[in-house]
């Protein structure tokens, strides 16, 4: 099962957070990054990073802007709007090509292994369905938005016409933050 989260990498002194799918498995966490990507250049080499748990809404902040209030364990940031962050160590770095109806990529798959973990006092709010269009919305924009995965005209035109669909229905639903993050994710793409 793909568990959508905030994972977050220090390069430079400089933090940056994305929104990843990822698979836990027991103490492992497995994740696939395509080329391009801050995350990947970041992980290319340097070993650490956290997983963050958080609110929907945070994911797809996350795809827009590394700007956060950062918390730091041993140098490894975490996001302070976490229900809990873990962190890991890079025990496995491989690096494949895949051909999906996103295009032919090249990805970094990331194997960590759980070093340590910690629980905020973040309280979840109720669950909205802007929050699952927003997180949706989030992952098609990360593909359109780079430049270095080649998608078909087809895929990109189903993927414009979700992205828009989405946002016509967080307007009917959503608050006034789901709403802006809508807006700036279809506007950065020219669809607005």
């Amino acid at each position: 099962m793909i568990n959508e989260v905030v994972v977050a990498t220090r390069k430079n002194s400089r933090d940056n957070k994305a929104p990843i799918g990822v698979y836990f498995k027991d103490k492992k966490v497995i994740m696939h990054l395509f080329f391009g990507s801050h995350t990947y250049d970041n992980l290319l080499t340097e070993d650490y990073f956290s997983v963050n748990v958080v609110p929907p809404i945070e994911i797809a902040k996350a795809v827009l802007d590394d700007e956060d209030d950062y918390l730091y364990y041993n140098n490894i940031p975490y996001l302070k709007s976490s229900y809990y962050a873990i962190f890991y160590k890079v025990v496995k770095r491989e690096f494949v090509y895949r051909k999906n109806k996103f295009g032919k990529s090249r990805l970094m798959i990331i194997e960590g292994e759980e070093i340590n973990r910690v629980y905020l006092n973040n309280i979840p709010k109720p669950y909205n369905r802007a929050d699952g269009l927003l997180v949706e919305m989030a992952v098609i924009y990360s593909r359109l938005a780079n430049k270095n995965i080649k998608i078909d005209e087809n895929d990109k035109k189903e993927m414009t016409n979700d992205i828009k669909k989405y946002f016509s229905i967080i307007k009917k639903v959503g608050g006034r933050e789901h709403k802006q993050l809508a807006e700036t994710m279809l506007r950065n793409l020219n669809l607005l």
